[in-house]
């Protein structure tokens, strides 16, 4: 089959800002951990863990600098590095 003639369908992301922001997040045992959140956007953020990163599906809140507590669960964990989908609802 001749692939030349073959044109992806493009995969829209939304849009995400690039930011460096020291937060604290608090796991599903209540336990508090320091994080720096490398990208955001209005589903979620990339970040990295100062000690040991959240497992993978855990739920966990982070403090946000204006105040407002988001939840939201661990979609991919690669070392310390991390993602999290926001609760939305």
């Amino acid at each position: 089959m001749a692939t030349t003639g073959f044109i992806p369908t493009p995969i829209f992301r939304e849009k995400r800002r690039s930011r460096l922001i020291k937060l604290e997040m608090r796991d599903s045992a209540d336990v508090l951990r320091d994080i720096l959140v490398r990208d955001v956007s209005a589903h979620g953020f990339s970040a990295v863990a100062r000690r040991e990163p959240p497992v993978l599906d855990e739920v966990v809140s982070v403090t946000m600098p204006d105040a407002r507590v988001l939840w939201g669960i661990v979609r991919w964990v690669e070392g310390k590095s991390f993602g999290v989908e926001f609760d939305v609802s």
